[in-house]
């Protein structure tokens, strides 16, 4: 192997193996927030009854403490991410891939400070069970608002994926962006009305999945791509 060949081999290193991390965080990142949200916090809330969620929540503290917990796990990995996503696309854009990486890092943010309300809500359920559900709302709705940026981060890294060659990056594009519109109706209609329960990203988060095994399985490559 010459010069050449061993300088243009250690180029390519970096952006697979941000590939395959950032491949590994989404794919942690899903069950963890899967565990901690869904098994833990949304499991001790009873919709529209703040006597029974706080008695949950007194109830069973260790464990909604180890969900807000994992979320911060979640938001930590996000940034993680976010780093990955950038080096693996800036060969397309660099600009606008750190744009996107930007989007990423501000709902991680908001993400972050809205979880600090599930400690509050912890420590208001003995004393104040409408505080402390009202609290666990505001977590909730935080975190909804917060995916407009995660919608603007999706669409973002979908342009990306579009100036790709090859057919498998162009249908992932054409899933994220789906995903990401999901989640950007899903925000604004959360801050816009307080009624607001469609919940699209449910059913068109189909893209980030396919986006994990590219990531770790193509992600990064020079060469077929």
């Amino acid at each position: 192997m010459n010069e050449s060949t061993t300088a243009k081999s250690g180029r390519d290193t970096r952006p697979r193996t941000a590939a395959i991390v950032a491949g590994l965080g989404l794919l942690a990142m899903a069950v963890i927030a899967a565990v901690s949200n869904f098994g833990a916090i949304q499991n001790l809330t009873v919709p529209g009854n703040p006597g029974a969620t706080a008695t949950n929540l007194v109830d069973s503290a260790t464990r909604f403490r180890l969900g807000a917990v994992g979320l911060i796990l979640v938001a930590v990995l996000d940034v993680v991410v976010a780093w990955g996503l950038y080096v693996v696309l800036r060969g397309v854009n660099s600009s606008l891939s750190l744009f996107g990486a930007w989007f990423r890092l501000a709902y991680a943010a908001i993400f972050a400070v809205v979880i600090n309300n599930l400690f509050s809500a912890l420590r208001a359920a003995p004393a104040d069970p409408n505080q402390a559900f009202f609290l666990i709302q505001s977590f909730n709705q935080g975190w909804q608002i917060g995916l407009v940026f995660f919608g603007l981060h999706l669409g973002v890294v979908s342009a990306l994926l579009w100036g790709r060659p090859g057919v498998f990056s162009r249908v992932v594009a054409v899933l994220l962006i789906i995903a990401g519109a999901g989640y950007l109706v899903d925000g604004l209609g959360t801050a816009i009305s307080p009624v607001y329960a469609l919940e699209l990203g449910r059913f068109t988060f189909v893209g980030e999945v396919v986006f994990i095994f590219w990531l770790l399985i193509r992600g990064g490559r020079v060469k077929g791509r």
